[in-house]
């Protein structure tokens, strides 16, 4: 019985790795990519018609041939233009292009990184895509809580969305946005991606969608696929759909045709038909109008390079025991492993997925439990094998036998409660046994101990815990039996964090923004951002001690009176909010109004606009310095030009000056209409006296004259 149970899981497993190629492992492919489809005016004529169609991208790891012209929209997409003056009716159209890919792997993730502008871009909210939404945020916040780096977060966020949703074929094409996805819990691809990247952007992750063609094992055949990416210090792929999701690595069928912010579109046209004529252009899609041919593919082959362990080979009726993995990855990855076992074995939560990033190994437990109702008269043999998209299939043998010889044991954890750096002890009391010649196992998320069982009573184990929150660890013996127990890293200090930031900013610059951060642990890793209105800086460390950082904000929006800075290390999240004051450059000006003061002077009252906004104004006119009340300075001038000069500080504490030139005549100045009838109206009442006057000269001027020609007549005596 034991035997016929090994060779059926054997060769059922042996037939599904043999059923095909399997896209997960595929490293390299070369494809040959047709669009094609037509344009067309019904009832009526095609007069012109000029369209762009999205074509397989290039990138570092995608190289794409077209045999005909490209055309960069950005620096991630690229369409191809296809146009006709006199074009047939229908016009069909067809694109051939050439692609070589490559598996995506990230081998490398900076530990301290900064998000600038064109990153942060990604974090902001759509109407589609609410990462503003105080639900999505507060479910990111919960699922990515204890998180050590933002890989780790990035791959909860996607195994989440992948566990959460229902795939929903019947929502095809209907683009839902992230609310509703978060409370209907469905939908495909494009509800799987938009859901992750609302709930990335919503803790400050950038991310973006990425639409193309992926090749679906189940189906065999070529599909339209949409997934994503999130840039942790570089962009890394992420598909939430595929089941298990691929995070960090992205096999080579996937077929990328570009890259989004949300859901726009780079395929358009621009047509004349006759009158009435409808246009029909067929399918402008590329996910849904593009046949590719497989020409050549490599596949890679699993890792082998992990071991899996039982505890005990052979356990008695009843006996739980252990088996386990020890894995370590090249690169970042999130892996799904499932332990499969005959049905006289029952497996405690046998699907499970880890983490792995590169020199971090991990360590992957399973409890094994002998069927209920198993008869003493046989022995039972039973494989138990790995299946999993990463690693290569391995298995040992458990004999289960009312016959194997027992060990009681009990364990306890020295704390309930530590905090991170801290030592945890864990005490196992063996009881009296007929032998002592097994061994004493316990595994936690990083390591596997052992220790040599050679009598009863109590042994120890010393283990550093490096996971925040909730830390599992198993006990087992060679003998048989096995136990969980589970205690709490806590960061009960926490990080100091304090801001010093500007109070007022000038529009349309940088200002620099300190935030001091204290700790008493070492090599923390902290995620630091800093947010401005829309503008957005992220950074992440690692922090030991005290650090402070920092950060050169964009303030380009006068609205803006708040500077926010959040700061996240496993469970800890910290918000500090500092006012600000966004400013302008104060914008003097003035006007005159001169009137006369006797003795040749002048008398000039100069009217300031714009120096409500400035700080310690001082005028000055000619070098000399000059009153100023209510915004008005009033001083008296000889005629001529004259220099004026006004020194202010701004609201940010900079030193400024104004500085122009005017002119004073002797003479009345037109400035405004108010002047010009107060000229009018004294020099028409001033007229009666000129008359009165110049009639006085023109008498005696007369009167002279007569009395000259009178001496002028007289004759000498």
């Amino acid at each position: 019985m034991a035997n016929k149970f090994r060779v059926m899981l054997i060769l059922l497993l042996s037939t599904l790795v043999a059923s095909g190629m399997d896209a997960r492992l595929v490293e390299k492919s070369s494809l040959a990519v047709v669009q094609q489809g037509y344009v067309r005016a019904v009832g009526g004529e095609l007069a012109y018609f000029t369209m762009n169609l999205s074509i397989p991208s290039s990138t570092d790891y995608q190289t794409a041939m077209t045999d005909r012209p490209v055309t960069k929209v950005d620096a991630d997409n690229s369409v191809v233009n296809i146009g006709s003056s006199n074009p047939g009716n229908p016009f069909n159209y067809k694109i051939t292009s050439s692609v070589s890919l490559e598996a995506r792997y990230t081998t490398y993730l900076p530990e301290t990184y900064q998000l600038g502008y064109s990153q942060m871009l990604y974090t902001r909210p759509t109407a589609r895509i609410q990462s503003n939404d105080a639900a999505i945020r507060e479910m990111a916040r919960n699922i990515t809580a204890n998180s050590s780096d933002d890989f780790e977060r990035v791959s909860k966020l996607a195994l989440w969305v992948n566990r959460q949703l229902t795939y929903d074929l019947s929502l095809a094409g209907e683009s839902k946005d992230a609310e509703w996805i978060l409370q209907n819990r469905r939908g495909v691809c494009s509800e799987y991606s938009t859901l992750f990247v609302a709930l990335a952007r919503s803790i400050g992750i950038p991310a973006r969608i990425v639409e193309g063609l992926a090749y679906d094992d189940a189906k065999n055949e070529w599909t339209g696929h949409a997934w994503a990416e999130a840039y942790i210090g570089t962009w890394v792929p992420v598909d939430p759909t595929w089941n298990p999701p691929e995070v960090g690595y992205l096999d080579a069928m996937h077929l990328e045709f570009s890259k989004k912010f949300d859901n726009e579109t780079f395929n358009n046209i621009e047509y004349s038909t006759s009158q009435n004529a409808r246009l029909e252009w067929s399918q402008p899609d590329p996910s849904k109008s593009s046949d590719v041919t497989i020409v050549s593919f490599k596949e890679g082959e699993k890792n082998a390079d992990y071991d899996l362990e039982g505890a005990a080979s052979t356990i008695g009726m009843g006996m739980k025991t252990l088996v386990f993995v020890d894995i370590s990855s090249d690169d970042y990855r999130l892996v799904h492993l499932n332990l499969v076992t005959c049905n006289v074995i029952n497996v405690e939560d046998s699907e499970k997925y880890v983490i792995l990033e590169p020199r971090k190994p991990q360590v992957v437990s399973w409890v094994l439990t002998p069927a209920s109702g198993l008869s003493n008269r046989y022995e039972y043999t039973c494989p138990a094998l790995i299946d999993s998209d990463y690693l290569s299939a391995k298995n040992l043998t458990i004999k289960i036998t009312s016959g194997a010889d027992t060990i009681n044991f009990n364990g306890f954890v020295e704390k309930d409660k530590l905090q991170p750096g801290e030592n945890q002890t864990v005490y196992v009391d063996v009881g009296v046994a007929r032998t002592y010649s097994g061994n004493l196992y316990l595994t936690s998320d990083d390591a596997v101990y052992s220790r040599l069982i050679t009598r009863s009573g109590r042994y120890s184990f010393s283990l550093q815990p490096s996971r925040i929150g909730l830390n599992r660890v198993y006990l087992a013996t060679s003998l048989g039996g096995a136990k969980e127990l589970d205690f709490q890293v806590t960061e009960s200090t926490g990080i100091g964090v304090e801001m010093n930031a500007p109070q007022f900013v000038l529009l349309d610059s940088q200002s620099i923004i300190y935030v001091n951060l204290t700790s008493n642990e070492t090599d923390k890793n902290v995620r630091i951002t800093a947010t401005a209105g829309a503008y957005k800086e992220a950074k992440q460390i690692s922090l030991t001690g005290n650090k402070t950082v920092e950060f050169y904000l964009s303030f380009n929006d006068s609205y803006i009176q708040n500077i926010t800075v959040t700061v996240e290390s496993g469970g800890f999240i910290r918000e500090v909010t500092e006012p600000v004051t966004v400013y302008s450059i104060p914008t003097i000006s003035f006007t005159k109004k001169l009137s006369n003061s006797g003795n040749g002077s002048v008398r000039a009252d100069l009217t300031f606009s714009g120096i409500q906004d400035a700080r310690d104004v001082v005028v000055s006119i000619d070098g000399m310095q000059e009153p100023l009340s209510d915004g008005v300075v009033s001083v008296v001038l000889a005629p001529g030009m004259h220099n004026l000069r006004v020194d202010y500080t701004d609201m940010g504490g900079t030193k400024r000056f104004y500085t122009a030139g005017f002119d004073v005549t002797a003479q009345y100045t037109v400035i405004n209409e108010s002047s010009i009838e107060d000229y009018v109206s004294a020099s028409a009442s001033a007229l009666p006296a000129v008359l009165y006057f110049g009639l006085l000269v023109i008498l005696a001027v007369v009167v002279l004259i007569l009395k000259k020609t009178e001496k002028i007549g007289e004759k000498p005596s």
